[in-house]
C-alpha cells in the first residue's frame, strides 16, 4: 500500500477512535506515523492528542518524546522543548535528533551561535547526514552575517553531496554577499567540469555570465542546463532575458512563449512578454499581455502601472483613468496614485489631482517630484498654509534641495 494511503487510513482510524471513545490498538510505528503526519499537515492540536495517547500506551518512549519536543518548538514553547531535550540526552546521549532539534529551537530563539554548536555535536554522530547539517549551519552563519564562514560550510555541504542544489545556491549566495563575482564564476566552472550533469550548476553559471554581460557564454551554459533537463523553466527564462539584453527580441519572445507550453502561465511570464512588445513599440500586443498578466494575478501592480502608462502615452486619458481606478480597487499602490494625479492634471482637474498626490505621499516614501508638484498645486489653489507645511516637512527630508529652497523664497 502506498505510504500516503496508509497514513490516510491511520488518521481515519485514529480520529474514529477519538469520536467513539473505543479502545483501538496502534503499535508504536503506527503512532509515530500518525504524529508525524499531523505535524506535516500543520495540525498541531491533533498531533498533541496523538502524543498524549501514545505516551499512555508507550510510557516514556523516547521517539514519541522527541516528537513532543519538536511540537513544543513548533508551538514556540522553546524553554519546554529545551528542558525536555536535556532530559532525553541523559537516556540517549548519541541520539541524532536531540542536537538537531536543539539547533532548530536555538535558531528560533535567535541564538545562532548556540545553534551552530548543536549542529557541530550532530556532525560527530555516525549516522548524521553531513551535507544536510552543513547546509543548516550555512543558514545560521548567514543569519550572523558571517559570509566567509557560510561559504565554507556550503562548500563542505557540496563536498559530501555534490548534487545538493541547496548547497550550490547557498554557495553562490555567499559569493554574491562577499561581492566576489569572478570567484563565483571560477567556482561554478570547476563545479560543472567535475559534475557535468549538474543542471543547476550550468544554470547558475549562465546567470553569472549574464551579470558579466558575456551573453554568448551565458546562452551556451543555459543550453547545457536545458539539455540535461528540458523542463528547466529557470533556464528558459534566463535565455529569454539574455536575448532581451542583446536586443534580440524575437528570440526572447520565443523562449518566453516556450515556457507557456511546458508550464502553467504566470503573471511573471506575461509581464515580461509585454515588456518586450513595448520595447518593440507594438502597443497592442503589449496591452494584451499586460491584461493576461492581470488575469493570472489581479494584484500584479506592475502590469497595472504599465497599462496605465501606455494609455497615457497613447493619449487615451479616459482609458488610463478607467484602468487606474480599476487597479486601485485591487491594489493600494503609491505609484498608481501618482499616475492618477498625473492623469487628472492632464485633464486639468486640479482638486482630484491634489487628492491623488496627497494619497501617494501617505502610502510610501516621500518623493521630491511629487512634493514639488503638490506644492505648486497648493500655491495655485492659494492654499498657502498647506504649501508652507509641505515644504517645511520636505526640507527635513531633502535639506539640500534647491527646488524646495526656491519655492520657499517665492521664486
Amino acid at each position: 500500500m502506498p505510504e500516503d494511503y496508509r497514513n490516510h487510513d491511520l488518521l481515519l482510524r485514529f480520529e474514529k477512535m477519538l469520536q467513539t471513545n473505543e479502545a483501538v490498538f496502534f503499535d508504536l510505528d503506527e503512532f509515530l506515523d500518525i504524529i508525524d503526519e499531523y505535524i506535516s499537515l500543520g495540525n498541531f492540536n491533533m498531533a498533541q492528542k496523538a502524543i498524549f495517547i501514545g505516551l499512555q500506551q508507550y510510557q516514556e518512549n523516547i521517539d514519541i518524546l522527541l516528537y513532543q519536543a519538536e511540537l513544543y518548538s513548533l508551538n514556540n514553547h522553546l524553554d519546554k522543548a529545551e528542558a525536555l531535550l536535556e532530559d532525553l540526552r541523559k537516556f540517549e546521549p548519541d541520539r541524532l535528533e536531540i542536537p538537531m532539534l536543539e539547533a532548530e529551537l536555538y535558531s528560533r530563539k535567535h541564538l545562532h551561535r548556540k545553534a551552530i554548536q548543536a549542529l557541530n555535536k550532530a556532525l560527530k554522530i555516525p549516522e548524521a547526514d553531513k551535507s544536510e547539517i552543513y547546509e543548516l549551519m550555512t543558514v545560521e552563519y548567514l543569519y550572523l552575517e558571517d559570509y566567509k564562514a557560510a561559504l565554507e560550510t556550503s562548500l563542505f555541504a557540496l563536498k559530501y553531496d555534490p548534487n545538493s542544489s541547496t548547497a550550490l545556491y547557498n554557495a553562490i549566495t555567499c559569493f554574491d554577499l562577499l561581492d566576489q563575482p569572478d570567484k563565483a564564476i571560477d567556482f561554478l566552472e570547476l563545479h560543472v567540469a567535475e559534475n557535468p550533469f549538474s543542471e543547476v550548476g550550468w544554470s547558475l553559471l549562465g546567470k553569472k555570465y549574464i551579470d558579466r554581460k558575456d551573453y554568448q557564454k551565458a546562452l551556451e551554459a543555459l543550453d547545457y542546463a536545458i539539455a540535461i533537463d528540458d523542463k528547466f523553466l529557470g533556464a528558459y527564462y534566463d535565455k529569454a532575458y539574455a536575448y532581451t539584453k542583446m536586443n534580440e527580441f524575437d528570440k526572447a519572445l520565443q523562449f518566453y512563449y516556450l515556457t507557456l507550453r511546458i508550464a502553467d502561465p504566470t503573471a511573471f511570464t506575461y509581464y515580461h512578454i509585454a515588456r518586450i512588445y513595448e520595447k518593440m513599440q507594438d502597443y497592442g500586443e503589449a496591452i494584451e499581455n499586460y491584461l493576461n498578466a492581470i488575469h493570472e494575478d489581479p494584484g500584479h501592480y506592475k502590469s497595472w502601472i504599465k497599462l496605465v502608462q501606455i494609455k497615457i502615452f497613447l493619449k487615451d486619458l479616459n482609458g488610463a483613468l478607467d484602468l487606474n481606478k480599476q487597479a486601485l480597487e485591487i491594489v493600494n499602490n503609491q505609484e498608481l496614485y501618482e499616475l492618477l494625479g498625473k492623469i487628472y492634471l492632464l485633464k486639468n482637474e486640479i482638486d482630484p489631482a491634489i487628492a491623488a498626490l496627497e494619497m501617494s505621499l501617505k502610502l510610501g516614501d516621500l518623493k521630491l517630484p511629487v512634493i514639488l508638484e503638490l506644492a505648486d498645486l497648493y500655491k495655485q489653489k492659494h492654499d498657502l498654509e498647506k504649501f508652507r507645511q509641505l515644504l517645511l516637512e520636505a526640507k527635513k527630508q531633502f535639506p539640500d534641495s534647491k527646488e524646495i529652497q526656491k519655492r520657499m523664497l517665492g521664486q
